[in-house]
């Protein structure tokens, strides 16, 4: 067994966010909380579709031939489900290269998973790629980790002792942690699906040292939350689109009440160097 192993307790928990994880009281998390009166006169949401009208339940239908307007009652479940549908093709700019059947399984989940957690093999992946397509950036997490498991093992002759680990955490505290917030997550589905990643832990599995090589063994965890808060809905970049109005209406009016839901990732990442 190598030097470092011996002095340094493994696994360990390198790093958490001050966010926490399952944070059920968090505002994206609400649902159902909000009246009509509220909705319509506080974040100005009178109308979230051309064609539906979810306060009277209703489908406006505007004939070629006249300039009349057609109106049908609907049912108020019926009008959710046309939303929904408009939720999705209104996501198609934001989703089209790449990941968009992600961004329409959790659309999906939204709709009938009755607020589980989400999780799939496909948003593991892009999670991965995303924290190797960081190693080499000089302030992000896991550059942070390789450039100081190599001063400790060339200041300490290729150990790491046990008692370097609260500078290890507060190395991570100071760098930038992965998110889905590149140019290009706002075509691919996601920056829709996931965009900022509201909790983060980093654990330690494995370093193994040969001299001065090591192979460190690293496991990140994020979680997301899939559900819009008042800061989302008032920001005027969002406000004049209706996917975020339709999605804002779906999850907190009282009469409609879709659960948000937590979004869980997770990657292994293996470092090595000298």
């Amino acid at each position: 067994m190598s030097p470092s192993l011996q002095a340094l307790r493994l696994p360990f928990d390198v790093f958490q966010t001050q966010k926490r994880m399952d944070d059920y009281g968090a505002d994206d998390m609400q649902c159902g909380d909000l009246s009509e009166l509220q909705l319509k006169n506080f974040y100005r949401l009178e109308k979230v579709s051309g064609q539906y009208d979810p306060w009277r339940a209703e489908r406006t239908d505007f004939p070629i031939s006249n300039y009349g307007i057609i109106r049908h009652k609907m049912r108020r479940q019926d009008v959710a489900g046309r939303l929904f549908d408009e939720f999705r093709r209104d996501a198609t700019p934001f989703s089209f290269m790449g990941h968009r059947s992600l961004f329409l399984a959790m659309v999906n989940h939204f709709q009938y998973g009755g607020g589980n957690a989400f999780s799939s093999n496909e948003l593991n992946s892009a999670y991965r790629r995303l924290i190797m397509g960081e190693r080499f950036k000089q302030n992000s997490s896991v550059s942070r980790i390789r450039n100081f498991i190599s001063r400790t093992l060339i200041t300490n002759k290729g150990t790491f002792p046990d008692d370097l680990k609260h500078d290890l955490t507060v190395e991570i505290a100071n760098s930038f942690l992965p998110h889905f917030d590149r140019w290009q997550d706002k075509i691919n589905g996601l920056g829709m699906s996931v965009h900022g990643i509201y909790a983060t832990q980093i654990i330690l599995k494995s370093l193994e040292t040969n001299g001065y090589d090591y192979r460190a063994v690293l496991q990140y965890k994020g979680q997301d939350h899939f559900g819009l808060d008042e800061r989302d809905i008032l920001d005027p970049r969002f406000h004049s689109l209706n996917i975020f109005r339709i999605w804002f209406i779906l999850q907190r009016w009282q009469n409609f009440a879709y659960r948000p839901f937590f979004t869980n990732m997770e990657a292994v990442v293996t470092l090595t160097g000298n």
